[in-house]
């Protein structure tokens, strides 16, 4: 390859992170309106430039404990949890949300999985304890991994809970899911790994759930669709070996979205939450 040439890769591949990076933007329902209407409504600021909208729904019945951290998924926004609102809400414990960087309510055109794990920190910082997390896919993976010492600044979330929904193991099933989305070949990955390196100074082996797998709270949910065409079984299979003393719900038929509404995954979040 002549250096022209390469440079070309490198251009190209610059560019492909910034799609990478990039969320579409998540629809907002006359339900998501009104849910965010029932919340109390603020602002966090993350770094300089960022911040972001945050939601706290109080529970049903007054409580002393400290609300659940549910941290929504990528292209997503807080109020795309409503039933998990709904069901905690109900079951007495107040749920404290954000809406990441370029999703929702809050300002931006990119974000990435370093960057959200700071907003949980801040927002935590912010807000006080929270004694567990429950995270939905991109959002998963950004909240187990923000229990480990990380390179980001902050110490690293406390709760003796968590949960995670159609959650990615690995950025592998990400990147993946993002070439397989933009119609482009699986080994463009080494390309958006190499980006990830030498521009912003990750290895692709720092997004990983089973390496921090001992750093995970004590009780851990793991929810996973058999037919999830985004994120695979695989990966909750994967981390559940990790861990085996955590909790695996296997649910079929309900993909990566409806696996959010699902009775049995209500429940299982909602005895998590009041144990």
């Amino acid at each position: 390859m002549s250096e022209g040439q390469a440079s070309d890769r490198h251009d190209d591949s610059a560019a492909l992170f910034e799609r990478y990076r990039t969320p579409a933007p998540p629809d907002s329902t006359d339900g998501d309106r009104a849910l965010a209407e029932t919340a109390e409504r603020g602002r966090v600021a993350v770094e300089a430039g960022v911040e972001v909208a945050t939601y706290l729904w109080r529970p049903d019945a007054a409580s002393t404990r400290p609300p659940v951290l549910l941290v929504h998924g990528w292209s997503s926004r807080a109020t795309h949890l409503a039933a998990i609102v709904r069901a905690l809400t109900r079951a007495g414990r107040g749920c404290l949300a954000f809406d990441a960087p370029a999703h929702g309510d809050s300002p931006g055109t990119v974000t990435s999985m370093p960057q959200v794990i700071r907003c949980l920190r801040a927002v935590v910082a912010a807000h006080g304890p929270v004694d567990a997390v429950v995270g939905h896919s991109f959002g998963g993976m950004a909240a187990g991994l923000a229990f480990a010492q990380r390179p980001e600044p902050g110490p690293p979330l406390a709760a003796g809970a968590l949960a995670l929904i159609a959650a990615p193991s690995s950025i592998d099933s990400m990147t993946r899911r993002f070439l397989a989305t933009a119609g482009l070949p699986l080994d463009r990955a080494a390309d958006l790994h190499r980006v990830l390196k030498d521009g912003h100074g990750y290895d692709a082996g720092d997004f990983d759930l089973v390496r921090v797998a001992d750093r995970l709270p004590p009780r851990l949910l793991i929810c996973h669709d058999a037919d999830d065409p985004e994120v695979p079984f695989a990966d909750a299979q994967r981390l559940a070996a990790a861990r085996p003393d955590a909790e695996l719900l296997h649910t079929e038929r309900l993909g990566h979205l409806r696996i959010l509404f699902a009775r049995p995954v209500l429940a299982a979040l909602t005895r998590l939450a009041r144990s």
